[in-house]
């Protein structure tokens, strides 16, 4: 059986841009989730959980704090791997979420599934919708785990390829394993590999 492909960042700014459009025009759940997801580096498992109340007490503090879990291969959640991340709300997005929730209930779920009420989408549809929205613009390998690395790749580039700062921003143990999660060993290798055209005539 092939390897499952890692999901990609979106490198682009301008196909964040087209793709925050196109999700706009079709569904504004889906277009909050991605706005949502890309400036805070939340993973897709927890942002999906999130109730009105959450994104009320975000929007008083100016910051989200979430318990962030990632599974493990026993597929449960490990006291050990969950950690609380603190992310400003940029203003931008403080708007969009203001707006979005005003006539929504407390105990509501963000974002809602259409399946029935009080039930949230799930991390499989997310990837559905954006891997669609990918499509649209000639992306592959786009899911729900490409906003968070949307998140990295531009705090990357914001600043000045600093990979201690998004080590530090995404709570990761070290400078290697942020690296490898960007996945930017292997642009750098694939460079090099480029270069070896010019030994062939």
């Amino acid at each position: 059986m092939a390897k499952k492909k890692p999901a990609k960042p979106i490198k682009d700014k301008e196909l964040v841009l087209d793709i925050q459009d196109y999700l706009k025009y079709k569904n504004e759940r889906d277009y909050i989730l991605f706005v949502t997801g890309i400036s805070t580096g939340y993973r897709a498992g927890d942002l999906v959980k999130l109730k009105v109340r959450d994104i009320k007490s975000a929007l008083s503090n100016g910051y989200f704090e979430i318990l962030e879990g990632k599974k493990v291969n026993t597929k449960k959640i490990r006291k050990e791997n969950i950690k609380p991340r603190e992310v400003k709300i940029v203003s931008n997005l403080y708007s969009i979420l203001k707006n979005y929730i005003k006539d929504k209930k407390d105990y509501e779920y963000v974002f809602e599934s259409r399946k029935g009420r009080n039930k949230y989408i799930s991390v499989s549809h997310v990837s559905r919708i954006l891997r669609e929205a990918g499509e649209a613009f000639g992306l592959t390998n786009i899911s729900a785990h490409s906003m968070r690395k949307t998140y990295a790749y531009s705090i990357y580039i914001e600043s000045d390829h600093d990979i201690i700062a998004v080590k530090e921003m995404l709570r990761y143990r070290s400078p290697e394993i942020t690296k490898r999660y960007l996945g930017l060993d292997r642009e750098v290798y694939d460079k090099y590999s480029d270069r070896l055209n010019d030994l062939i005539r």
